[in-house]
């Protein structure tokens, strides 16, 4: 559990910003504080003279100003984080957090923090109490003044998360962006085999996890790898995104030789599994389309009577659709050189997203033309960028369903969804075609 915190701390190279300019602003401190003696610089002239006492005062107050303004800051953020999450949806607060602009001022406060404290406590040292040059100060004032534009210019972006595209725009970039690099580097050089299945004998033995949470992932390579250490063959039935109770059964081990198997190996296997006490978005990607059919639903609702943001909410589904058409979904079956399942994990298809996507806002939508149309556009995308025929037959399917709705609409309504009917004629020649694969034009 260590290491793999530790592991997480290291993917997460902000952490160690901060503690870089922390170290690298108090370097900088402690060799400026010992500097006594200065020559007339053509920008900021000669150094502050004082004695270090003087110094350390002004250095205070320097160090409470930045706090203070830090402070102001920080409040004036977080009605912007309550704003998205009261209008939208509240799982976008993690996903903010860690798109803030601000996230990008904050290691210039702590470059200029570290510089401060440690000039501070050098200068407590210092026994000489005469009024010298002291360019520490000087350099104190210019880090302060740095930290300070940049603060403003990132409030400035802040404000741009107040727009709806925006907001929509980063959970598309933030979580599939994450998924497909984190779901390719977890598959690369990995036997796989989609059409394999794995036999399960009624002596199967249960997989239990041994505490509660959600699983966040399953390390495919670390199952497979103790899967062949105990021999044995092993299937994970939960999917990611699931919550877990404590000893609640996660999947199943066929040992190769029945009645024959090493009591760790249940333990080993278990360590694969990853649990957190919340979703994590970065191979999820369920959880970032059901931030998006939030922000729909919440537009469709009878208190909002939004149908445009709940359009432009489906347009951003539409595009996380096409590109997890190009990922590996369904199940991950890893082979041996015979051919025979060695590890097996259950994973949602692109008919379960496409089914996840549009149920909430079909219902919402009381057959508003708006959000049937952009239905249809995505049942277009999905069966173009399908390459199994469940999957794009689950696109016909919608488009069935989304013209019986637009039936059921009384006259004047439905003269409205005549441009709904003429995309919908122009959805079914395009499978009755079956064009070219947008995945084969890219």
């Amino acid at each position: 559990m260590v290491a793999r915190r530790l592991r997480r701390l290291i993917r997460d190279p902000y952490w160690l910003l901060l503690l870089a300019a922390l170290v690298i602003g108090g370097m900088l401190g402690l060799e400026l504080s010992r500097i006594q003696s200065d020559s007339a610089s053509p920008f900021f002239g000669q150094a502050w003279r004082g004695d270090p006492s003087e110094t350390r005062s002004v250095l205070t107050a320097l160090f409470g100003l930045q706090i203070t303004v830090l402070t102001v800051v920080l409040s004036l953020n977080a009605p912007v984080i309550q704003s998205a999450a009261n209008q939208y949806s509240p799982r976008l607060v993690p996903l903010y957090l860690k798109s803030a602009p601000l996230r990008r001022a904050i290691p210039l406060f702590c470059l200029s923090s570290g510089f401060i404290l440690v000039s501070v406590r050098e200068l407590g040292l210092i026994a000489d109490e005469a009024v010298r040059p002291r360019p520490v100060l000087s350099g104190a004032f210019i880090l302060v003044l740095c930290a300070l534009v940049a603060l403003s210019l990132c409030m400035i972006r802040t404000f741009r998360y107040m727009r709806v595209e925006r907001v929509l725009g980063l959970v598309q970039d933030l979580v599939v962006s994450a998924a497909e690099r984190r779901i390719r580097a977890r598959l690369s050089r990995l036997p796989l085999d989609p059409t394999a299945t794995l036999t399960l004998p009624p002596e199967s033995i249960a997989l239990m996890v041994p505490s509660s949470g959600y699983l966040t992932e399953v390390d495919l390579r670390r199952l497979t790898r103790l899967a062949r250490k105990w021999s044995v063959r092993t299937r994970i039935d939960a999917l990611v995104g699931d919550y877990l109770d404590a000893g609640s059964v996660v999947g199943w081990v066929v040992p190769e030789a029945p009645g024959h198997m090493d009591p760790r190996a249940m333990h080993g296997l278990g360590s694969a599994l990853i649990l957190t006490p919340a979703r994590e978005p970065d191979c999820d990607p369920a959880l970032g389309i059901r931030i998006l059919v939030d922000v729909a639903n919440r537009a469709l609702s009878s208190s909002a009577n939004d149908a445009y943001t709940a359009r432009q909410a489906l347009q951003q589904v539409r595009s996380v659709l096409r590109r997890l058409g190009h990922l590996p979904l369904g199940d991950w079956n890893v082979v041996d050189s015979d051919g025979q399942v060695r590890a097996s994990v259950a994973g949602m298809r692109l008919r379960d997203y496409l089914f996840l996507a549009v149920d909430g806002p079909l219902h919402h939508a009381m057959g508003n033309p708006e959000v049937l149309e952009e239905v249809l556009q995505i049942a277009l995308a999905v069966g173009l960028t399908a390459e199994d025929e469940e999957d794009r037959g689950a696109a016909q399917a919608l488009v069935t369903r989304v013209l019986s709705e637009a039936a059921t609409q009384e006259p004047p309504a439905r003269e409205r969804l005549h441009r709904l009917l003429t995309e919908a004629r122009r959805v079914r020649a395009s499978y009755a075609l079956d064009p070219p694969r947008w995945d084969d034009a890219h």
